[in-house]
């Protein structure tokens, strides 16, 4: 890839963003919490002492840049609420039978005599479709209303298909985003997405990310929230990617580099040593930071653009140690 250099990749380790980033988290904490306190008073599936915000993206490992964006899940402890999503109502089913029933019904028209006028007609009968019962959707509809409540004008809140996408120019600045996924949570610290309603819900855990990511980082030293952050940075400004890396797979990636590798004070030399040792090995058998019983292949968490990722380190291989 043209254009790194030497004072580029020491620019980009330098960098230093955590004031924002805690002022960020601070005003997404106070916005949560107030949307909450607001739900549970009128939505008996909804408590501020049975939620979670965790943060998921460069906010958790403190790699933040200028362009990071700021995403979370916000878990919700609600057994109904599960129940309520797993709950199968056979819709289409219902829906072909009384199709069948109304076409009988019209063959049958033709074969028989023309009825009397006074013969009243047999109605097609009619199916209740369950839909008032409370899930992650209606969460999801009401937390946006929320939010747009405790915001200014100025402000956006999109909702998408399985999350919330804040902008608001006056609370968080130009440029910045938010993202906040509903999910629910159990009292083991998982946070479970509804899949379907045939297939269930998936879980993820950040425990065993959050011991191996601080048993790292007491290895090795800040050399690999540095790392994090220059291919963060590279990553996003490259031509062909304008998105951010899936966080999960660049640490688990970081994460088997070996210790040694992290050594010296030259933190362009460490890059060096890093990208060159990521290209000469197989990181399909990395282990993932997740769940080190699966690879990165295996583990559903870390295969978000891994093939985009994996190609923007071949496009490194051009980089010559400058002195």
């Amino acid at each position: 890839m043209r254009g790194i250099t030497r004072s580029l990749i020491e620019s980009i380790a330098q960098s230093d963003y955590s004031e924002f980033a805690e002022n960020t988290e601070t005003k997404v904490n106070a916005l949560v919490s107030l949307a909450v306190e607001d739900m549970q008073a009128s939505i008996p599936f909804v408590s501020i002492q049975k939620c979670i915000l965790q943060p998921v993206n460069e906010t958790f490992n403190g790699a933040i840049t200028a362009e990071s964006e700021y995403i979370y899940f916000l878990g919700f402890n609600s057994p109904q609420i599960e129940i309520n999503c797993l709950q199968y109502n056979d819709w289409w089913k219902k829906f072909k039978e009384q199709l069948v029933f109304a076409w009988n019904s019209s063959k049958k028209k033709k074969k028989k005599k023309r009825r009397k006028k006074d013969q009243a007609e047999q109605p097609i009968p009619q199916y209740d479709f369950d839909t008032n019962k409370y899930n992650l959707d209606s969460l999801k509809d009401d937390l946006q209303k929320a939010f747009v409540k405790n915001l200014t004008t100025t402000s956006i809140v999109y909702n998408l298909s399985n999350c919330l996408r804040v902008i608001g120019r006056d609370e968080f600045g130009p440029k910045t985003q938010i993202f906040i996924y509903p999910c629910l949570m159990d009292g083991a610290g998982n946070f479970k997405f509804l899949i379907s309603r045939k297939k269930g819900f998936y879980s993820i855990n950040f425990d065993k990310r959050i011991e191996l990511v601080n048993q790292k980082m007491s290895e090795v030293g800040y050399n690999f929230v540095s790392m994090l952050k220059i291919l963060n940075t590279l990553f996003r400004t490259s031509s062909k990617s304008s998105s951010a890396p899936n966080q999960i797979f660049l640490e688990s990636l970081l994460y088997n580099v070996p210790n040694e590798l992290f050594e010296g004070e030259d933190i362009y030399k460490v890059f060096i040593k890093i990208v060159n040792y990521l290209n000469l090995t197989d990181v399909n058998n990395f282990k993932s930071i997740l769940n080190p019983d699966k690879t990165i292949a295996e583990d559903k968490a870390t295969k978000l653009n891994q093939i985009a990722f994996l190609k923007f380190l071949n496009s490194l291989n051009d980089i010559n140690e400058q002195t």
